[in-house]
């Protein structure tokens, strides 16, 4: 005998991808608003933008733009300052 069902309570794989994207650039979004606030206020700025543009990043190619740009951005300022101090303390 075949057990018959009127709902299948089960989302499809389409949903769930829906869903998780939805989630990811909600956390992601939020986030990155969130390090952006911090810039302005005492926090971790950029750690929060970094982290919310590499959420963002598995979802949107922009997004993956931006964080490429900006590890190139903190890369440049690191070897500035590095050069800096090296400079100060001679």
């Amino acid at each position: 005998m075949c057990k018959v069902t009127f709902f299948n309570h089960a989302p499809s794989s389409h949903a769930k991808g829906a869903i998780t994207k939805a989630g990811i650039t909600v956390i992601g979004a939020a986030l990155t608003l969130l390090g952006l606030v911090f810039l302005l206020l005492p926090g971790p700025g950029l750690l929060l933008i970094i982290s919310g543009l590499a959420l963002l990043s598995t979802q949107y190619a922009w997004a993956k733009l931006a964080l490429r740009r900006s590890q190139r951005k903190l890369t440049q300022s690191a070897a500035w300052l590095d050069g800096m101090t090296r400079r100060l303390l001679r």
